[in-house]
């Protein structure tokens, strides 16, 4: 059986995330950082640096989109950081892709305006269709500005 990924309210934009350079830097780190010990389920574990500001930047974002992790992390990205990072008890949906990251955001999203804020190395330099934001590695998700986000993507679609 083929892994359906959970729906999201299907009337705001999408903002598609990915987590290495967004929610956790590998590369040397141009803001203030914490370095937190992930785990999911307690199957493994991994110290990470998260930059200081992610958490409050990912409430802003789960504001005004609905959020949909698309990593290699699969379905443990959510519980891995819930507890640094404040996350909701539900889940957030998961696309459990490492490459060719665009043709499934633009088969999730459909006609929904989305947001696909990744790591550079990542993201096709033609990418098209909704609004794509490569991150500073060195900043992740702490370097993206959000106002400038929500003011090129509308409200609600419906």
């Amino acid at each position: 059986m083929a892994y359906t990924p959970a729906a999201t309210s299907g009337t705001r934009p999408i903002a598609f995330l990915g987590l290495a350079g967004v929610i956790h830097l590998d590369d040397a780190p141009a803001v203030p950082v914490r370095t937190i010990r992930v785990s999911a389920w307690g199957w493994w574990a991994r110290e990470v640096a998260v930059p200081e500001t992610t958490a409050r930047q990912l409430a802003t974002l789960a504001s005004f989109t609905d959020v949909v992790w698309i990593s290699e992390w699969g379905h443990n990205a959510h519980t891995a950081f819930a507890t640094a990072l404040d996350l909701p008890s539900r889940p957030w949906p998961t696309l459990p892709v490492q490459f060719d990251k665009l043709a499934a955001i633009r088969v999730y999203a459909a006609a929904l305006p989305w947001v696909w804020i990744d790591d550079p190395l990542v993201i096709p330099p033609d990418a098209t269709g909704g609004l794509v934001v490569p991150t500073d590695p060195r900043r992740g998700l702490a370097g993206v500005d959000l106002a400038a986000i929500r003011s090129r993507l509308p409200e609600r679609t419906r």
